[in-house]
């Protein structure tokens, strides 16, 4: 069996019902923050009775509050359902269940507390409160919590909340290895006690000292007596003052060299705390055979990541191996989120009333897709599963320039949209720019819609970009060879800006579709490619002055540059001189003394300083002067940070 479903209402930031439904094994919650991660997971904690933290207590804060309005919802509901419950579990859970056998846990409180300022929690099982009900349910499941930002530490020493007590408790499977412990502890503090052998004559002595000073300072009659020992000699009084020491190796044997964990690093402790957990789960399965729901927010705490990924690597071995186990963990970790299978990816958002969940198993994805997504999936790409918007992009040349593209471009829409301002970079509104490597949207834009038809799959739920090549194929030219034949060659089309070019480009085909869905553009140069189409829009004179400077040969490139430069932009209705100096531009962009990435860069460093020259004059600021930023650019920077545009 396991949680297939989860509802939400007018809890924490969820107003509406919102329905979260998960995965068996392992669930991978990201999303940004205050999407709504930390409310699915006390939510569980709630319904499900966390038994380290004890039966949470609901506050007022608990209920949905807006923060344009001070009333509060009428009451909270949290709603589970299991799936796939074997015969056995049917008959455990048999009062859970409704007709066709599914288990269904109910959770209601109302706003209005009683008396003691206490809320009621109504708990019911099946399909409705008039059900027959049995609390007794609960032993069957356990549930373990691991908050964020865990004081390990103190999780591990030895005392009343110790982990490692209760990891021992479930070691002890019988009453006569209890008392076997208890025996060996109590005959040891007796030996203390009674010191035959003279052995512990300091101890005697410290004992007489303080008992001789009771009967002196307060009498027979009102004294009482003392005794040292090491610790009570109740069982459980024996495991919680049993403590965890480490060395910081593994197989080390002798006990001389363990030290206390106080002087042990945050990340090392906190895996020895979750490795304790998870020898806990262990014991707890041989014990009896219980549902285990482990609940983790952010294990990343203090984890480099080569540890990130053994840890959420060995999860999901631990997911795999166990049927009566699910793991639900929320991260704020690319490399967590890239470290396992897009099947195990639940992504949340929040529109500030309901939580959004999109389970990347459920979005039809062919296996190819699926597979090349995963292998794509890098530490720096799946940063689009924790932004507000994404732009998808081709190459290192346009990541590296759209962010400085987007200064001007936000700048410039601003101006236009009072009153509906957008942020003024892509870093203020949360928006990535990911860089696919080629032309294979297909596979990337299934996250957002179906690129195949149109279909009611709730997909993920943010604005996504793509800006891809025209790449216009090859022109067809005559040629007289030698012998005056003639003879037909192919060059590269290089259209003007008021021509029509058909692209070549295969991702062109998936426009029309992408852009009918709610969440997804497509967005393409409308004459051959991104240095070309930047030229073309009367960029040459800045775009001439980078490859200048980047080239270290003096002659006729450099003379050639030169002149392009004195145009300073001008050509008016001159569109052949233009394309003429853009095509000299495009060549030279890729030959090996300057070369794509590195233009790009040089090109970025100069935009940004021009901007914020500009941006720094008191009066009179004129962006449009820095850089003439194409309109399929423009638009799609405009979409990913949620703006509107015109003619798309």
């Amino acid at each position: 069996m396991y949680i297939s479903k989860l509802n939400i209402e007018g809890y924490k930031n969820c107003k509406n019902m919102s329905d979260i439904n998960f995965n068996k094994g392992l669930n991978i919650i990201v999303g940004e923050n205050a999407s709504g991660k930390t409310t699915i997971i006390n939510s569980l904690r709630l319904i499900l009775r966390d038994n380290e933290y004890s039966y949470m207590n609901i506050t007022e804060d608990d209920f949905y509050r807006s923060f344009e309005a001070e009333s509060k919802v009428e009451n909270i509901k949290i709603d589970l359902e299991w799936d796939e419950l074997s015969t056995d579990e049917e008959v455990t859970f048999l009062t859970w269940c409704d007709a066709d056998f599914k288990a269904k846990l109910h959770l209601e409180v109302d706003k209005n507390p009683n008396l003691r300022g206490y809320y009621k929690k109504n708990v019911w099982g099946g399909a409705s409160k008039a059900s027959a009900f049995e609390e007794e349910t609960f032993d069957c499941i356990d549930c373990i919590y691991l908050p964020p930002l865990r004081d390990a530490e103190e999780r591990l020493r030895n005392g009343k909340k110790s982990r490692l007590a209760m990891l021992l408790e479930h070691q002890y499977k019988n009453d006569e290895s209890k008392e076997l412990l208890v025996k060996e502890v109590r005959d040891f503090n007796q030996s203390i006690v009674d010191n035959k052998e003279d052995k512990f004559t300091e101890i005697e002595k410290a004992k007489h000292d303080i008992n001789q000073k009771i009967n002196d300072s307060m009498g027979t009659v009102f004294g009482q007596t003392i005794n040292l020992q090491f610790s009570e000699t109740s069982f459980m009084s024996i495991l919680k003052n049993i403590k965890m020491v480490f060395f910081p190796q593994i197989g080390e044997t002798d006990i001389h060299k363990f030290r206390d964990i106080a002087i042990n690093s945050l990340g090392y402790n906190n895996l020895l705390y979750i490795a304790t957990v998870f020898a806990e789960l262990e014991a707890i399965g041989r014990e009896k055979n219980l549902f285990t729901v482990l609940l983790i927010e952010e294990p990343e705490a203090h984890l480099h990541p080569q540890l990130q990924i053994k840890l959420i690597k060995y999860l999901e071995q631990l997911a795999g191996e166990k049927n009566n186990i699910q793991i639900f963990v929320t991260t704020h970790s690319p490399v967590l989120a890239s470290s396992v299978s897009i099947d195990n990816l639940i992504h949340i958002t929040n529109n500030g009333e309901t939580i959004f969940a999109t389970q990347l198993s459920k979005l039809n994805i062919n296996d190819d897709s699926k597979n090349y997504i995963n292998r794509w999936l890098d530490i720096t790409k799946s940063t689009l599963l924790f932004s507000k918007g994404v732009i998808l992009v081709e190459g290192v040349s346009e990541a590296m320039l759209i962010p400085e593209f987007a200064k001007i471009v936000l700048h410039m829409y601003n101006q236009d949209h009072a009153g509906k301002e957008l942020p003024t970079s892509l870093e203020e509104a949360g928006v990535s720019v990911v860089n696919i490597n080629g032309i294979n949207f297909k596979h990337f834009f299934k996250l957002f819609c179906n690129v195949d038809q149109v279909d009611s799959i709730r997909r993920l739920q943010f604005r996504c970009s793509g800006i891809t090549d025209n790449d216009p194929a090859k022109v067809e030219v005559i040629e007289q060879d030698k012998d005056g034949e003639d003879k037909v060659k192919k060059e590269e089309n290089y259209p003007l800006s008021e021509e029509k070019a058909d692209g070549a480009n295969t991702a062109l085909k998936l426009k029309k579709l992408i852009n009918k869905s709610t969440f997804a553009r497509l967005f393409s140069s409308p004459l051959k490619t991104f240095e070309y189409d930047l030229a073309m829009n009367k960029n040459t004179k800045i775009m001439s002055e980078v490859i200048r400077s980047a080239w270290s040969k003096t002659g006729s490139v450099k003379t050639r540059l030169e002149e392009i430069e004195k145009q300073e932009n001008r050509y008016s209705s001159d569109c052949i001189r233009l394309r003429k100096d853009s095509i000299f531009i495009y060549e030279h962009i890729e030959a090996t003394e300057v070369g794509k990435g590195i233009f790009a860069q040089m090109l970025a460093d100069k935009i940004q300083n021009l901007y914020n020259l500009e941006m720094s004059k008191d009066t009179d600021k004129d962006i449009t002067t820095v850089f003439n930023v194409p309109k399929y650019i423009a638009d799609a920077i405009i979409w990913a940070c949620g703006g509107e545009i015109t003619n798309e």
